[in-house]
Formats: structure tokens, sequence, C-alpha cells
């Protein structure tokens, strides 16, 4: 089956600067033993662009997917499981991740690897070949833009592929302020993320712009490989949006989007966007632009992988979602000075400026209740990277807590990697899964949510239990209360998301959860609510304007 990942770093391993790489890390790694640690999609790519046996000595791969699902050969290598590591005769470990550093993290703390480990650095090589790029494109936007200063601080601080992105983007904006109408084109991978619903409707209103039909594209990722594209057409189609299966079913591959003919890109997301998509690739043609779809909280270590970076970097705009989070876009992604990044809010969060409907109470069940609670568990169940879930611990827990409260009705709202996570780390089969969510939507006081757009059901409920990071800030313009279950070995938060949990009620063994919904919501002793008031009110976008129109200001100013 096609997959996008797979194929972005076929792509890059392609690229000759990555090719002469390799022959230095012949000779940084001669005589060495080595093992291959994280065996996924980027692993796969490496594999099969580069003969690695004939380069590298190396004496096996392991992952953590072997530890449960066991093989004994992958790819020609031996498979050694993680918790056999300390058993095995190597001098290095080299880490085939695009995220090595929650990695080492995992290997160091979990495993008690003392023995050195890196990343397998593919990075960009010939100096030189860069070097003449750089200059020639810093000519021809002097050239181009006549502006001394921004060409000299792109050129200090931008890559030969940032400037070059650059230099796109003026020739584009000049043929696009001769255009009458701008041509729009959103792309959605999964509807559960989508976030522009309400740009989308400011764009719909502006004759300046006409919209072309939402682009879907499966869901390929290192967790899973999906097509959900008849679920995410009707979930388009409710809203009044039209929107059209971008896959090409006969060549086995993502439409081109240059075949749209768009002025304006808006992506979802960045993780794994394939060649001529990138948006390096369609600057040539058009202004590329992207807004978060969760709310940062994680400590930049832990946030994006180098390829995330790479599709920052070469966007026309990226709308951050408070001054906050522009400072650690700037510093993590390495965006600062690269004219980049608006504060503008997160358009998601413009669904709390619309008035609240009688139509948002559908998605409760039970009679009678006294209070919605809202149970929202993240996918990463295993030790490694962001190991935030605590689901492997609790599932039964909460299952249980809603059977046993009548009184009290439920909304489960997994994290969509949940179930591939499940089956992948052999947790549970597809058919344990499967039945456990028959469980919850036979409840009488119970269901579960998996659609996007849920903040609907985050401004009718009383009360929100995660393990999430994103959910925490989301739900904080609710004003309600957060139960937020820790994990001690789960990936720490920055600064903004220490600053959230003095709003919450944070717990680490989760049967307290009981007694903290029954002191907060059953006795009314919400101690944090004046807390959380004023979090809010220090750290958050102020709410005066909504995000979609700020953006829509910044269209307008500019073209």
């Amino acid at each position: 089956m096609f997959n996008n990942e797979y194929y972005y770093w076929k792509e890059f391993f392609s690229q000759k600067e990555n090719q002469k790489k390799i022959t230095y890390l012949k000779k940084k790694y001669k005589d060495k033993k080595i093992i291959l640690y994280s065996n996924g999609i980027y692993f796969d790519a490496l594999a099969d662009s580069y003969k690695l046996k004939k380069i590298l000595n190396i004496v096996g791969i392991s992952d953590i997917k072997y530890e449960n699902n066991f093989q004994d050969i992958y790819k020609g290598f031996r498979c050694i499981k993680p918790s056999d590591l300390k058993k095995c005769d190597f001098d290095i470990i080299l880490i085939t991740s695009p995220n090595p550093e929650s990695v080492k993290k995992y290997l160091k703390e979990k495993l008690g690897i003392r023995k050195k480990t890196e990343a397998f650095d593919i990075i960009s090589f010939n100096f030189l070949e860069n070097s003449l790029s750089k200059f020639e494109t810093t000519f021809r936007y002097l050239a181009e833009s006549k502006n001394l200063y921004l060409t000299l601080k792109y050129f200090i601080f931008c890559t030969t592929r940032e400037f070059k992105t650059k230099l796109n983007y003026l020739n584009v904006l000049k043929k696009l302020r001769k255009k009458e109408k701008l041509r729009a084109l959103f792309i959605c991978e999964e509807s559960s993320k989508w976030c522009f619903s309400s740009l989308y409707k400011e764009l719909e209103k502006d004759d300046r712009f006409e919209i072309l039909p939402v682009v879907l594209y499966p869901i390929i990722t290192k967790h899973r490989i999906e097509f959900n594209q008849g679920e995410n057409i009707s979930f388009f189609e409710k809203k009044g949006i039209k929107a059209i299966d971008g896959y090409d079913y006969k060549n086995s591959q993502c439409r081109d989007l240059k075949s749209f003919e768009p002025d304006l890109v808006f992506y979802q997301q960045p993780w794994y966007i394939q060649g001529n998509n990138h948006p390096y690739k369609v600057s040539e043609y058009a202004l590329t632009m992207m807004a978060p779809y969760g709310f940062t909280t994680l400590n930049g270590k832990y946030w994006g992988s180098d390829s995330v970076k790479r599709v920052y970097s070469a966007l026309w705009k990226f709308f951050s979602e408070s001054k906050y989070h522009n400072g650690f876009y700037e510093k993590y992604a390495k965006m600062r000075f690269k004219d980049i990044l608006a504060v503008t809010g997160a358009p998601k969060m413009d669904s709390y400026f619309l008035p609240s409907t009688d139509s948002c109470n559908k998605y409760w069940k039970g009679k009678d209740t006294k209070f919605r609670i809202i149970w929202a568990p993240h996918h990463s169940i295993n030790g490694e990277g962001l190991a935030m879930s605590t689901f492997q611990d609790n599932y039964k827990y909460f299952l249980n807590l809603a059977k046993t409260h009548p009184e009290y009705s439920f909304i489960f709202k997994p994290h969509p990697a949940l179930k591939s996570m499940c089956i992948q780390t052999g947790f549970m089969k597809e058919n344990e899964y499967n039945d456990y969510i028959k469980e919850w939507q036979n409840l009488e006081n119970g269901t579960i949510h998996t659609a996007g757009d849920y903040i609907d059901i985050f401004r009718t409920s009383d009360i929100l239990i995660t393990d999430c990071s994103s959910f925490l800030a989301e739900y904080f313009p609710t004003k309600k209360p957060i139960i937020f279950l820790n994990r001690k070995d789960r990936a720490p938060f920055d600064s903004f998301g220490n600053k959230l949990q003095k709003g919450f009620y944070t717990i680490e063994n989760y049967p307290e959860t009981e007694t903290v919904i029954k002191s907060v919501l059953g006795n009314g002793k919400d101690t944090l609510r004046e807390v959380r008031a004023k979090i809010f009110a220090k750290n958050f976008c102020p709410q005066k304007i909504t995000a979609s129109k700020k953006i829509l200001t910044i269209l307008h100013n500019t073209l």
C-alpha cells in the first residue's frame, strides 16, 4: 500500500547531499558494533535506500514492537527485544527515528541503557554546493525585492531551502495581487482534527475568494494507515462544506495539489506530507498556510521531528496560538527572523464565540443525569516518546465508573490513534478494542465521540478527565474543572503547560478520580475556579476578535 511517510523519507534519502553523508558515517563508525533502534517507516525507507550492511557493522535492530510481537529477522537484520539489549554485545545504538530525543529518554530511563546512543544523522553535508546555491538565491531575491534589509536577514537566518521559498512567495504575491478572485484550498487528513470551520466561513462570505472543495487525503502515519474518506466526506456534508477524495487509487498516490490550481493552500497538519505537496514545492505557485490543530503545551524537546520543522519553515504563514507560542516556535522550530509567524489565536477556538444551542445536548445520553463527564485518553500507551497515556492502567476503571454511576453522563473521547496503538503494541487485539467500544456505546448513560468540532461537547460538559496535552489547553476557555491524570515518566510540559497545570486537579492514582468528582461537582468545592480564570486571562489570546477574522485581515492587508 502507498505510504505518504515512507515516500517522504525515500525522497529525502535520495537527495545527493544525504547520500554523500553516508560516506562520512561509514568512516565515523568504522569497526563499531552497531544496533539500530526504532524500526518504523523512517527505518524502512532508510534500509531500502542504502545498503546498510555494506556500510556499517550492524549486529541487530530493536524496537518496542518486538517486545510482545517478536520476530527473528526483519529486512535481513536480527531482531532484538528491547528488554534483551543489555545482554547484547554492541558499542553504540543509532536511533533510526525522525524524533530521536524521546527515544534516547526511553532507552536511558526505561531500559537503563548507559552505553552511547546517537541519532542516525542524515543531514545536509555538501557545504560548498549549498553555499553557491544560497548566494545565487540571494542575488535573485535582491533583484526582485529591491529590499536590502530583508535580503540580508534571510541570507543570515534562513537555510538555502528556506530562502528559495521566500523568493517563490515573493513572485507568487506579485501574481496574486493582479487577480480579482483568489482560489483557496483546504487539505484534511482526518475530520477529528479539522480546525478551519470558522476560517472557511469567513472566506465563504468574502467575494474576493473562491473556495475549492476540501481535499481529503488518507491518514498515513507511523501508527496507522486508514482511508476514512467516506466518513470524512459525510462529516463535511453535514456542515454544508463540499469535500472530495484526493487519493488517486489507480496510481496509488495522493493527487498533486497543483492540479487543483490553488492560490492559497491551508494545511491541517505537518505530518508526512508527500513530495510535490510539501510547502517547499507548493511555494512555487501558491501561498501556503497552517494553524495548529491542537494547542502546544509540551516541552520543546518532545514537540516535533525534523520533518515537522522542515514543513513549518517552508510555509508562507503559520498562525500561532498566543504570544507565548510565537516565542516557542521561534526557538524550537527555528523560525525566528523568518517572517512566517503571526499571532492570531487558534481558529479551532473560534467555536467558543458562537452561541450554544440545544442541539449540543444530542451528544449526551442518560435521563435526569446530574453531571456530564468527558474522559479523553491519549494514544501513547507504550514507554517510548510522549508516554502520556494512562489508558492501559485505567480503561476498566472508567468503564466501571460509568456503569456504577447512572447519575452521571459520560462521553469517552479517545485519541484518534489509540485503537491502532493498542493493537500495534499488543495491549489489545482489534476485536478486544472493538468489544470495549461497544460496551461504552451500549451504556444508557455513556457513549463514544470521535468526530471533529468537539468544542460543543466541551461547552456542554461539567468536567474533563484526560492525560492528553492539547485538550488541557483547548478545554480551558470553558472555565470548568479539569482532572489531569499524570504519569511520572510522561513528556514534561513547557512553561505554558506548567502555568496551566496550576489550575488542574492533578492525580497520579486514578482511583482518586471518583473522590475528586464528588468533591468538585457533587459538593461544589471547585477550589481552583478562580485560579483557572486568572490563568486564562493572562495566557490566552484576547477574545475580542476571532482568530479567523485576524487571519482574514492579514490576507487582505498583504494581498
